[in-house]
């Protein structure tokens, strides 16, 4: 992952901060962990590496499995659990396994299509400690619903950023460059 922020204006970006503490050396870092939390989508992106859907899955990980494997992270002393998807806003314990990371000195990021962001889920993301949330983007407008496969996405997906400017939790978007969305 690039940092555009870093890139060209040099400065660092909250990305940077979640991954290098002052001190760290490579002997003292660990891995960031992206945990694909679910497949279920409320979005059918033509780019979908998860081939999800919306609909639920078998073979996920129950909420006791997943705090199984939070138990592991943190004794691998994993500094941050990425929750990804699918759409991780629709795996009903997220809030509870972000809880349960906590209690085990593990930070917790969302990377997500924001089409769910509500004002009460951005103030409940605040809330609840998230450090950071990322909201995917693959253009403008049209291009993004294209993209994303649903009209309207982009939209959901401002107002998600927005309410969560407005709970004051730090958010940033993410952008993957390709030849249809360069422009």
């Amino acid at each position: 992952m690039i940092s555009i922020t870093r890139l060209l204006c040099d400065l660092p970006s909250y990305g940077d901060e979640l991954r290098y503490r002052a001190g760290m050396t490579s002997l003292t870092r660990r891995p960031i962990v992206v945990w694909n939390c679910t497949r279920k989508c409320n979005l059918a992106c033509i780019h979908c590496y998860s081939n999800s859907a919306n609909r639920d899955y078998q073979g996920e990980l129950s909420t006791g499995q997943a705090q199984k494997m939070i138990l592991d992270l943190a004794e691998f002393r994993v500094p941050v659990l990425l929750f990804s998807g699918g759409e991780p806003l629709l795996r009903p314990d997220l809030f509870e396994l972000n809880d349960f990371a906590h209690k085990q000195k593990i930070r917790t990021v969302i990377s997500t299509n924001g089409t769910l962001i509500t004002r009460d889920t951005a103030e409940r993301i605040k809330r609840d400690g998230f450090d950071y949330i990322g909201v995917s983007l693959d253009g403008i407008k049209g291009r993004n619903d294209r993209f994303r496969g649903v009209a309207g996405a982009f939209d959901k997906a401002l107002a998600g950023i927005r309410n969560l400017v407005s709970a004051g939790q730090k958010v940033g978007l993410r952008f993957t460059i390709t030849r249809h969305n360069y422009p």
